[in-house]
């Protein structure tokens, strides 16, 4: 006899093709009727609820006054909830903002009195390789997943899932969904005749006689007679035993009988049994890179600041970034961050992402003043802040906009040494529009405007030093600027031949002739999925160069090319071979004097529709495999995936194409010959069949609908609704930024320092006196230079905050490449101690990380 797991529940999308105030309208009557059946009969339950809390918070804003009810219902288990405060995407989405997640989701699941000790997972687009930390992290021991599952992969619907710093949970698999078994027929003798189909498809990869019978789907309310219909089957036929039961008794069931489970280490991106939707990773590249900016600047830049000057005795708004996650991580459900959704939902996405945002600047902003306020300067001059997150020392160059009238200016360090600066662009600046005090003034300020590069030297680890801008002063070394045609420093030499760009890498002599090639084709596809005409007409910007310009400056080396490139204006226009509008392309390459690294700035004036811009960057590296980051790792990955051999033959729902989800990061290389792309918010890469050796970097692509039925790549039904999308052309102007960085000797210590250097900068201050805002003086006395702590080693770092509780402060770093590295303690005031992701005691010791392994420290 198999013994049959009934799991009833509802999948809560808070958005889709509908919106969050769509979703909390229906939940107040979804939750009044559970609530209403639970009471009423003590039979019922347990009952969940899609394992995320911020369910819970949707429903308490429409009826507070249920609190108590919800609260008795969740302490007697009758409900589950947690343990995700949202379901968040896994591939696109940041590994700090997961950690959040489960870290407000157990906080959220303690205040109402326990949460579901399981790392539900129903609806991902995929599975990340590192979930299984995640989880461990946190204590729990078991995952339910769905999407990205095939018998290719491992067996069966039941194994042990190992991270790549080999955490392990027990997983179960939904092999048919968490829908195969909503709306049962609540007649028994119905409902014998429609189960046994059912249960046929659960057993089929099923290790042992027990299985899960998930009942429920979206948004859909407790299908409260199916559990007594369910003891009327149970009397009437021996094949099936059904029990009212949780995911948590499945796995202690699983673990009674001793089975032996197959093991798997990797990511589940299979779309044989279900769409995975690989096209998310470039839909709305406008709400992706936001979303990246947002986590990046709030972990690495906002957190650390307000850390430090929590230490020199100002207040730190814990529950003000709290705000900010939870506001980021309702826009980081894998629909909503996916950008498969309505127009209208989208728009909703990226204004809560903009809100979190404009929120974090302006805390920054008040931060910064306050740490000018406390500085007594030592040399005239307005004081420049500049402060350093990593939590070691370095040399590095700083982005900062100064406001001046006077057409010279110095600045200079405590010695009265003058630093290098290189101006990066000039625009005279209407002071009214930034002074309050200036608004009504009758006559019009006018000041300079400079965006300047600032070199700084021995920027203090985790901590910051004052400069000084002296206006009207000389600026102390020369400042000109000469017309060149090739970049060139030290590791890296870049030239335009013949309207070729090609890389050279100094070090190893290795030549990349061809790279930086926009490349334009057509995508027939929907907000789920890129798909390729059936015959793509591909537009390059080969031939179409119409401007360049060359300036070698004291800090950088630029050069400015600008391309007109003829191109269809639409699928209708591709299809008939029509060049009848063009892309207007700007691409400011940037190579740094004293940096292994060439920098790209690509705006696009986007006059195109159903289209994909990429990037082309030939490695000239033949082999099989290539690296890409993922949450707190790495991943190798198949250049060409095999299954692309057979997914026709066996009908998957969707082509396992080689277009691949990365956090910053994707590299192809060899012991002597490679490239490492390193990215701001673009989340999509591709090794196109016919050119395994180069990587393919998607900018953005352009889509008008939210489901399309029958495309190349993904046949049979629509995605989602079939909606018009055209927000989701990405009309106007685009802009994207990332880094290649040569690979002379692979991933070496260098390497990952350079690519640290890069994707986390440092950021500068201008004290001017003038505010938007008007705060008392707070009477604190700060040095002019300060360092709270260092912990210099190989880790990246990922963050540094205030605890989730008590006072003290969380240090947090993880091992990027695939080799251990010694992490060593951090030194501080005050004592250090290990802790998990979820700030618990981890009693490690052990100085060695492994790889894709993240190391945290409480500091009292």
């Amino acid at each position: 006899m198999k013994i049959v797991h009934l799991i009833q529940h509802t999948h809560w999308d808070r958005e889709w093709y509908f919106t969050e105030n769509d979703s909390r309208t229906l939940l107040y009557y979804f939750m009044q009727d559970l609530l209403t059946r639970l009471e009423q009969d003590s039979a019922l339950g347990p009952f969940m609820l899609d394992g995320q809390t911020v369910v819970l918070e949707d429903y308490l804003q429409v009826a507070p006054e249920q609190r108590e009810r919800l609260q008795t219902l969740i302490r007697q288990g009758r409900i589950l909830i947690g343990p995700w405060y949202t379901q968040t995407d896994f591939m696109v989405v940041g590994a700090e903002s997961i950690t959040r997640n489960l870290l407000l989701g157990k906080a959220d699941g303690e205040a109402w009195g326990g949460y579901m000790p399981v790392g539900y997972v129903p609806d991902s687009f995929g599975q990340s390789a590192q979930l299984p930390l995640f989880l461990r992290e946190f204590g729990i021991d078991c995952a339910v997943i769905w999407r990205g599952w095939c018998e290719h992969d491992v067996p069966a619907s039941e194994f042990t899932w190992c991270a790549q710093n080999g955490s392990r949970v027990t997983t179960a698999v939904l092999p048919w969904g968490y829908g195969c078994a909503k709306w049962l027929p609540v007649d028994a003798a119905q409902a014998a005749q429609h189960l046994p189909a059912i249960l046929e498809k659960q057993a089929r990869f099923s290790l042992t006689g027990n299985l899960l019978l998930p009942n429920g789907n979206d948004q859909s309310p407790c299908e409260y007679a199916v559990p007594a219909m369910l003891d009327t089957l149970n009397h009437r036929q021996q094949a099936y035993r059904f029990e009212r039961s949780s995911f948590t008794a499945f796995f202690s069931a699983l673990q009674a009988t001793g089975c032996p489970l197959p093991v798997w280490r990797g990511e589940l991106l299979s779309p044989k049994y279900m769409r995975v939707h690989r096209g998310i990773y470039s839909t709305r590249m406008d709400i992706k890179q936001l979303n990246a900016r947002l986590e990046q600047f709030v972990s690495q830049t906002l957190e650390p600041l307000l850390a430090m000057n929590g230490r020199l005795g100002l207040p730190y708004p814990q529950q003000a970034l709290e705000n900010i996650w939870r506001g980021a991580m309702k826009s980081q459900a894998h629909d909503s961050i996916g950008g498969c959704n309505a127009d209208r939902v989208n728009r909703m996405v990226k204004a809560r992402l903009c809100d979190g945002l404009e929120s974090a600047q302006q805390l920054f902003e008040l931060n910064m003043a306050m740490l000018a306020g406390g500085i007594t300067a030592c040399r005239e001059g307005k004081k420049i802040i500049v402060f350093n997150a990593l939590p070691y020392e370095r040399d590095t160059h700083v982005r900062l906009t100064l406001y001046t009238p006077q057409p010279d200016f110095c600045i200079v360090d405590e010695a009265g040494v003058a630093c290098r600066w290189q101006l990066l662009h000039e625009a005279p600046q209407d002071m009214s529009l930034i002074v309050q005090e200036l608004a009504n003034s009758t006559t019009t300020t006018w000041y300079r405007k400079c965006d300047i590069l600032l070199e700084v030297k021995a920027l203090p680890a985790c901590g910051y030093q004052t400069l000084f801008l002296q206006e009207g002063e000389a600026a102390g070394f020369d400042t000109a600027s000469d017309a060149i045609d090739v970049l060139e420093n030290r590791w890296l030499r870049l030239a335009l031949i013949h309207g070729q760009l090609t890389l050279e890498d100094k070090r190893s002599g290795q030549r990349y002739p061809g790279v930086l090639r926009l490349v334009d084709g057509g995508d027939a596809g929907d907000n789920y999925n890129y798909s390729p005409p059936p015959e793509d007409w591909k537009i390059s910007s080969d031939g179409c160069l119409t401007g360049r310009h060359g300036v070698r400056g004291p800090l950088n080396d630029t050069l400015t090319l600008t391309w007109r490139i003829p191109a269809p204006r639409d699928a209708a226009a591709r299809e008939a071979r029509q060049c009848n509008a063009a892309l207007e392309v700007t691409m400011i390459l940037i190579l740094p004097h004293d940096q292994p690294w060439l920098d790209v700035e690509i705006e696009v004036n986007n006059t195109l529709r159903d289209h994909r811009l990429q990037v082309e960057i030939p490695v000239g590296v033949s082999q099989a495999f290539h690296f890409a980051d993922q949450p707190f790792g790495l991943i190798e990955r198949e250049n060409q995936p095999a299954a692309l051999r057979h997914w026709q033959a066996e009908n998957w729902t969707e082509a396992p194409a080689s277009l691949w989800p990365m956090q910053s990061l994707v590299m192809l290389h060899n012991e002597t010959r490679g490239l490492c792309v390193v990215t701001e918010g673009l989340r999509e890469y591709e090794i196109p069949a016919h050119q395994p050796e180069t990587l393919a970097i998607t900018l953005f692509r352009s889509v008008g609908w939210l489901g399309k039925p029958d495309l190349l790549w993904r046949p049979g039904r629509a995605s989602g609704m079939a909606l018009p999308t055209p927000d989701s052309q990405l009309p106007g102007l685009y802009r994207a930024h990332f880094a290649v960085l040569p690979m002379a000797q692979g991933q070496n210590a260098s390497f990952w320092r350079a690519v640290e250097q890069w994707r986390t900068p440092a950021c500068g201050y201008l004290d001017t006196g003038w505010s938007r805002f008007r705060t008392n003086p707070h009477g604190l006395h700060f040095p002019a230079r300060y360092s709270l702590l260092s912990w210099d080693c190989g880790l990246h770092f990922s963050t540094l905050k205030k605890a989730q509780h008590g006072n003290a402060l969380l240090l947090r770093g993880w091992n990027p490449g695939l080799t251990p590295l010694h992490c060593g303690q951090p030194v501080a005031e005050g004592s250090c101690r290990r802790v998990t992701l979820a700030e618990t005691p981890t009693g490690e010791t052990d100085e060695v990380v492994t790889a894709g392994t993240p190391v945290s420290w409480l500091i009292d």
